[in-house]
């Protein structure tokens, strides 16, 4: 396992955000911190919540919910919403088909969501969804895998959401609609086996999005923001 903590930032209403600054890569050396934040959507921020992700000085703002979410949850942070679902795309059961499901169904909208990340003005880019689990969880694992992040500390970020958001599982636990297959929250193989199906499907993760859209100038933007 790679020896790496997470930088999780204390936003009041937030549970699940932190800069990913300080994930190792492959061939050493680490993620720029304030370069990239993950996080659940900004509509469950309170008032000091908004004071401290405006305190941080966020260059972009990438939401990636659908629209009917954002109209029903809006943001108090200014967002370039890009959803990564088009209109009536179906929602899968077990996790592994709901992630190669989305992948394979959008994927010039994780592309753009991508490019989006890499031709950002310079200072932190956050990207959220919902729960900063799933669909962001896709997009952030595809912007590490292009820049070489260590593949297990990919996979140890994305399953660290589940401790986060625990105690609002909890309190929603009677409310929440769970679809079949996804009794359980995903474990680091779920994202593990999402890059598996690209590099299967597609030759690698950066042949699925440059497939779609993403020119070999934001694939280098990126890796300068990323790692620089």
């Amino acid at each position: 396992m790679t020896d790496y903590t997470p930088l999780h930032l204390e936003w009041p209403g937030c549970l699940n955000v932190r800069d990913l600054g300080g994930l190792p890569l492959t061939g050493g050396g680490t993620l720029r911190p304030r370069a990239l934040v993950r996080s659940d959507s900004p509509s469950f921020l309170t008032d000091d919540g908004v004071t401290a992700a405006t305190t941080y000085r966020l260059a972009r703002v990438i939401d990636l919910r659908r629209p009917d979410e954002v109209e029903r949850y809006p943001s108090p942070l200014a967002d370039l919403h890009l959803p990564v679902q088009g209109p009536g795309d179906p929602i899968e059961g077990p996790w592994v088909h709901l992630y190669a499901g989305l992948l394979d169904r959008r994927p010039e909208l994780f592309a753009r969501a991508v490019a989006a990340v890499a031709d950002a003005p310079e200072g932190p880019v956050l990207v959220h969804c919902a729960a900063g689990k799933d669909r962001t969880g896709l997009v952030v694992a595809l912007a590490l895998s292009l820049v070489g992040a260590d593949p297990d500390a990919v996979a140890g970020d994305y399953e660290a959401t589940n401790a986060r958001l625990a105690p609002r599982y909890a309190a929603e636990a009677d409310d929440r609609e769970i679809l079949p297959g996804r009794e359980t929250p995903p474990t680091r193989q779920v994202i593990v086996g999402a890059l598996e199906h690209l590099r299967t499907r597609y030759g690698s993760v950066e042949g699925y999005l440059t497939g779609a859209g993403l020119t070999p100038g934001h694939v280098r933007a990126l890796r300068v923001r990323l790692v620089g």
